[in-house]
């Protein structure tokens, strides 16, 4: 044999595992699978294999190019393949420092998310949190999700620099496909989830499209920085706002402004900023007003678009203003489409959107809407679909179809019999089919659940006054009037009460207030059978004119 080809030689599975920079089960299951050029020697002993370097690089190229493991060519390969990031284990030895690995678990589900959607479907941190590495664990995560892939990992973090090791195993065989450890400046950690994510890409064989290729190499080749400070402020952000309490929101406004007063040329920090301030200003929290706190908003998703146009929550937190705040109806619907294209895999973008049509009275669209998001998180983030009956349920209340709605809210109450808004819509529907102590009991519960949220006590008030309770329901407004002298009470939450308690000039009146400041709920009264008590009366039908809901 000559001399050229003996060196070109691979003489054993633990030399031909290094070259390809695989463990050595990874290689001889590349072997069994798919065709990966191993050959035996005839004379020796059982296991001794050898292979050569040229003929090994040209496997892997093609494999890198074209097709999936296992799936030949011709073959209809999967609908998608699923993979989950399970959280990555922080072990820093700083106290509090769970926020930093929880926040680099999220933005690696967001990274590898937008690699090729139509192919990779990525299970939402709300339900991977839910299992660990563990092999009862991981048999269940396939079992109950039909994973293939699963990504995990150790975080270290020292001072500005940090340690992330990340490995690849696919769930069937056990068998590890990647591993790899980066020690970076904490001002590079970017580049380390880029790195990560187009390794997967690489592993189970998915291209990536042009543009995002473009955005990851933008990334890998330095083109964006973050400051330590600014991204170690971000994951804080991210942190706290997945939390979804009033405080917790608050907090991570905090966070993002202290993230893009370090580093303003970062994006997402903005993006999260206005998402924050854009939810604080929305029911159920309506802790802002939101003529404070949607122009804030509004300018940091102009900012994180105008650094970058391709960040589908900017997109969604900019329809939220047009949406709830300019009444603008036709922008909110293009941000909305906009996000979602970017994102197909964005649950909360395609629910606010239903929310936007389901305002304008378009509910055939709404549900439709409402469906897709039902299969995407059926799919990667199972845990909230508690969310998404929801909103089919206040979908059936707009429509008027108030069994349906009953109906609805208690399937949904078997995942979750602690969820408000399912209460909220329930009491509400109860109250339409005439039962009004079940409206109250309902709404009662609602307020347990929910703790400190002043629309459920509106509702309730309500309840209250349609039962005939006019002494219990005007108890309530005195409730509401009392803490708007502490925190932030939208007008529209006295109209809900006065309106049910007949009281039609006092109901207008605060309509008009709440119209004069853009509260939000506005956005509902066109649809919202609460209130059918004013709906006839030409102030009201003034007033929808106004906010442009008619056509």
């Amino acid at each position: 044999m000559a001399a050229s080809k003996l060196e070109d030689r691979l003489d054993s599975w633990k030399e031909i595992a290094a070259y390809l920079r695989r463990d050595v089960r990874t290689v001889q299951r590349w072997e069994k699978r798919e065709n990966l050029p191993v050959y035996r020697h005839q004379h020796d002993k059982l296991g001794s294999v050898y292979a050569f370097r040229v003929e090994l690089a040209e496997w892997f190229q093609t494999r890198q190019v074209g097709g999936v493991p296992g799936v030949t060519v011709g073959q209809k390969p999967p609908d998608r393949i699923k993979i989950a990031v399970l959280p990555f284990h922080n072990l820093s030895s700083e106290a509090g420092d769970d926020y930093f690995s929880e926040g680099l678990t999220e933005e690696m589900i967001t990274e590898i998310t937008r690699l090729e959607p139509d192919q990779l479907a990525v299970i939402a941190r709300s339900t991977s949190e839910h299992y660990d590495t563990s092999r009862e664990s991981l048999e269940r995560l396939k079992k109950d999700l039909g994973v293939d892939y699963v990504v995990e990992g150790k975080v270290r973090r020292s001072g500005n620099r940090v340690r992330i090791s990340a490995r690849l195993s696919e769930i069937l065989d056990q068998t590890q496909m990647w591993a790899e450890t980066y020690e970076r400046e904490l001002s590079d950690v970017l580049d380390v989830q880029a790195e990560i994510a187009q390794a997967i890409a690489r592993e189970i064989h998915l291209a990536l499209n042009l543009s995002e290729t473009a955005r990851l190499s933008g990334l890998q080749s330095g083109k964006v920085r973050v400051q330590p400070a600014a991204y170690d402020a971000y994951l804080k952000g991210r942190y706290h706002l997945h939390a979804m309490t009033p405080t917790t929101i608050r907090k991570s406004v905090e966070d993002f402004e202290l993230a893009v007063h370090l580093d303003p040329g970062y994006g997402p920090a903005h993006a999260g900023l206005a998402s924050a301030w854009a939810l604080l200003a929305i029911a159920p929290f309506d802790v802002v007003p939101s003529h404070e706190a949607m122009p804030k908003a509004e300018a940091a998703a102009r900012k994180a678009l105008a650094l970058d146009e391709g960040l589908a929550e900017a997109h969604a937190a900019l329809a939220r203003v047009h949406h709830h705040y300019h009444w603008n109806w036709k922008e909110a619907e293009a941000s909305y489409r906009r996000a979602v294209e970017l994102n197909p895999g964005y649950a909360a973008a395609h629910l606010w959107y239903s929310w936007l049509l389901l305002a304008l009275g378009r509910s055939d669209e709404a549900l439709a809407e409402i469906e897709r998001t039902m299969v995407i998180v059926q799919e990667t983030d199972p845990h909230r679909l508690v969310v998404v009956h929801a909103t089919r349920a206040q979908a059936y209340y707009f429509r008027r179809e108030f069994e349906r709605a009953r109906e609805e809210c208690e399937k949904a109450l078997q995942l979750d019999p602690s969820h408000f808004m399912l209460h909220y819509i329930l009491g509400r529907a109860y109250r339409r089919l005439g039962d009004s102590a079940r409206a109250i009991a309902e709404l009662k519960a609602a307020t347990k659940s929910a703790g400190e949220v002043p629309l459920v006590d509106a509702v309730l008030g309500l309840a209250y006054a349609v039962s005939g309770r006019r002494e219990q329901a005007q108890k309530v407004v005195e409730a509401l009037t009392s803490a708007a002298r502490k925190r932030y009470i939208p007008p529209t939450y006295f109209a809900i009460v006065y309106a049910g308690l007949g009281e039609k000039d006092q109901a207008l009146g605060w309509l008009e207030k709440a119209f004069e400041v853009r509260a939000d709920l506005l956005t509902w009264i066109n649809v919202e059978p609460m209130m059918d008590e004013v709906r006839s009366d030409p102030r009201f039908q003034n007033l929808i004119r106004r906010i442009g809901l008619t056509e």
